[in-house]
């Protein structure tokens, strides 16, 4: 009986932190300006110029315990109204196994599945992260957090360079051009990983009220160890712990990544799922010069 208790409690303990991602990533799209609508027993997402995909999404409702195929499609064809592709975003975890069956039965496909790790300062489930301590940077390496143009300059030229390894979770876009409102706001930080004075990594942190994702990081392909990417990741989340985040998570979509994470205190957390139909819709595929390009990895 009390082993029941126990994984009942658990269970509850994972569905608030699951949903806790789903609320910051719903705000994060209405902020961007994505307009949220219900339909039924489903969100759309859509944006009235955007045509990211990130943007333009069904989701089931939160705190739904299912949702019909023929609720999905309700919700596809709202979005269909749009010039929108039939695309379906959903925290894995919230939602039972047999979801993604009724999702393929709908004739859509995984377009992305992003694993998720979670850190919380005070533990998950008994899993007290380690004391933080920030690596040994090699000889002519280092690291500030910047509060100026210089964050935004820095992803000006990651957008712009093909020689950037990125990683993200591909599921909160990255805006050049609208930085310095939510840095202004204190919505984001910025941390730039310097050699002999260049910029060689750069890494970024949305912030939602106690909330934070590490949402990219950047490092230059000639210099990118596990050194480097630890020293981004625990800046990244110390910066998020001076806010007094009490959740943050992050992309962990390789191995190496888990590994890294798991080292700071992250623990693996489920999965970020995202369905689509074959056939893109024709503003996605004629996507239109915009003033401010995307960062949309």
């Amino acid at each position: 009986m009390e082993n029941e208790s126990a994984a009942a409690a658990e269970e509850r303990e994972t569905r608030r932190i699951l949903r806790q991602v789903q609320d910051h990533l719903f705000s994060i799209h209405t902020g961007l300006g994505a307009v949220r609508e219900t339909v039924g027993m489903v969100e759309v997402f859509h944006h009235p110029t955007n045509p990211l995909p990130n943007l333009n999404y069904v989701t089931p409702r939160p705190k739904t315990a299912w949702v019909s195929g023929s609720m999905v499609q309700q919700g596809l064809d709202h979005l269909s109204k749009f010039d929108r592709t039939a695309r379906v975003q959903y925290v894995e975890g919230l939602f039972p196994p047999l979801f993604a069956k009724t999702l393929r039965d709908l004739n859509l496909k995984v377009e992305r599945e992003t694993p998720v790790m979670i850190y919380k300062p005070e533990g998950i489930s008994g899993h007290i992260p380690p004391p933080l301590t920030q690596p040994h940077l090699p000889d002519g390496v280092t690291l500030e957090q910047v509060r100026d143009q210089r964050g935004i300059e820095a992803w000006w030229y990651v957008w712009r360079n093909a020689y950037f390894d990125v990683l993200t979770l591909g599921v909160e876009p990255l805006f050049v051009g609208r930085d310095t409102a939510a840095l202004r706001l204190g919505q984001q930080l910025d941390f730039l990983l310097y050699r002999y004075g260049f910029p060689v990594g750069v890494t970024r942190v949305s912030i939602q009220g106690e909330t934070a994702h590490i949402l990219a990081l950047a490092v230059l392909k000639e210099v990118r160890t596990a050194q480097m990417i630890q020293a981004l990741q625990t800046a990244a989340l110390a910066g998020a712990l001076e806010r007094k985040a009490s959740l943050i998570f992050a992309p962990g979509e390789t191995e190496t990544e888990r590994r890294l994470g798991r080292e700071l205190g992250f623990v693996d957390f489920g999965s970020i799922v995202c369905y689509s139909g074959s056939n893109q819709a024709h503003e996605e595929r004629h996507v239109p010069s915009m003033e401010h390009p995307v960062l949309s990895f």
